[in-house]
């Protein structure tokens, strides 16, 4: 089956968190809701008939705990935003709230995936489920009903704190005298921060929680340098001549790359969905063909068929969602990313061709200029010449020679004046093209 959790980890980190964009501050430290009774008998294999105390084990590593310490403040922050009686804080509507703290949350359900006793099916299927019920929340509507959610939560995190206990905490032979006496001592321990206090973990993420994603951060984390780098790479593109060619080149790049990635996974998840076809279809021919009563193995046999079945409704619940959350979701924004990289390369190649007229009309202003200026010189001394020769002519004559001569010093002086008025008109366009030039510039890097 295909490992769904690493293209689905891989696509959200490719996107950029693109689900949802939105994060939200906060400090408060709040625990895992208790597990009741029931639910905690039933679901988790260390409960049983006999009564026991429960040992943390402390050999539990520090990364672990930490990646659970983070789940626990997320996934209460979660449940605070869905709370309709909280008012909300900053300013922001519900719907930013719920899908910042959802966004929270997904992170820490893939830093809990990266170990292999988290990576199980009910806890993606209720991962998924959570997503899936926080996107069908009307927010829109007088009332929303978040108690769908709210249940999903409790199960999530009934699932991670089983796992907790299944795998680190161990029965002693200590028996209680009584069953309610041990569950009262459950009740007050068996959260995850009491799991972690045990265990003396850190709590780093209730020091600091920032929104990356989000211009309001009223708790800004002093490690974070990701928006510096990116203030420098665009300070350094703006500084290079050809840095909004590098820019389109590289943004060209991702859009190739990720239409790469998407027919890679799409092609993948055509290869589940049709092995899962064929799985389901063996799986008939065989349960018909080995319908005989009292025949040896034959209750093994049903068995495993009803493990392929299911099987098979798992991959293709996880397939469609891969595709239609995940898949459709990345080649979305991979299209709205070429529509504003084609519209921004318009738009720059607009202003450049404006430029370059702009300073093509400068250099010809300048030709003529010269032009003008060599044609009143030679109009001087032609008029110099004329008055400096010996007056052999007739007065009248050469009179009228040197009024015409006067009249073309007089009009190339004209128009020497009239090529130094549009060398300066046009060097103000283009002084102002140039600046047109930096705020495009500006604007590109900024999208």
């Amino acid at each position: 089956m295909i490992n769904i959790l690493s293209v689905e980890h891989f696509l959200i980190s490719f996107t950029g968190n693109e689900i949802y964009k939105l994060k939200v501050d906060g400090q408060s430290r709040i625990l895992l809701t208790e597990i009741q009774v029931d639910a905690m008998s039933s679901t988790s294999s260390i409960c049983s008939s006999n009564d026991a105390d429960f040992i943390v084990d402390t050999r539990i590593p520090s990364t672990i705990r930490r990646d659970i310490d983070r789940f626990s403040v997320f996934i209460n922050r979660l449940r605070a935003t869905l709370d309709l009686n909280s008012s909300i804080v900053d300013g922001e509507s519900m719907c930013v709230n719920v899908h910042a703290s959802l966004e929270m949350v997904s992170e820490s359900m893939r830093d809990l995936f990266k170990y292999s006793q988290f990576k199980t099916n009910p806890i993606i299927l209720l991962s998924l489920q959570l997503v899936q019920a926080v996107k069908d929340l009307k927010f829109d509507t007088c009332s929303v009903d978040t108690t769908p959610v709210l249940n999903i939560i409790d199960q999530l995190e009934s699932a991670v704190l089983n796992i907790i206990l299944n795998r680190h905490i161990v029965s002693s032979v200590h028996h209680t005298p009584s069953r309610s006496s041990t569950l009262g001592r459950w009740k007050q321990n068996n959260s995850t921060d009491s799991y972690l206090r045990h265990n003396g973990a850190p709590n780093v993420v209730s020091q600091s929680l920032q929104r990356r994603h989000s211009t309001h951060q009223t708790h800004p984390d002093p490690n974070d340098q990701s928006t510096e780098k990116v203030m420098e790479i665009d300070k350094l593109l703006i500084s290079r001549a050809d840095g909004v060619d590098v820019a389109f080149e590289r943004t060209k790049a991702w859009s190739t790359y990720s239409k790469d990635v998407i027919a890679y996974v799409r092609s993948r998840i055509q290869l589940e969905q049709d092995h899962a076809r064929k799985v389901h279809a063996l799986v008939d021919t065989s349960r018909r063909d080995i319908n005989k009563p009292f025949m040896p193995l034959r209750e093994i046999f049903e068995n495993s068929f009803d493990t392929e079945v299911e099987m098979v409704t798992h991959t293709k619940e996880t397939t469609e969602h891969l595709r239609d959350r995940v898949v459709e979701a990345l080649d979305a924004r991979r299209k709205e990313h070429d529509t504003v990289r084609n519209a921004l390369k318009v738009e720059w190649t607009k202003a450049m061709k404006a430029l370059h007229d702009t300073e093509e009309a400068y250099e010809k202003s300048k030709i003529t200029l010269r032009m003008r200026e060599e044609a009143l010189k030679k109009a001087r001394e032609s008029c110099l010449r004329t008055e400096s020769s010996p007056p052999e002519r007739e007065a009248s004559r050469r009179r009228r020679d040197l009024e015409k001569k006067n009249r073309a010093v007089e009009e190339a002086m004209i128009k020497k004046e009239e090529a130094e008025r549009q060398v300066m008109t046009i060097t103000a366009e283009l002084r102002k093209k140039r600046r047109d030039i930096d705020k495009t510039k500006v604007s590109i890097y900024k999208n």
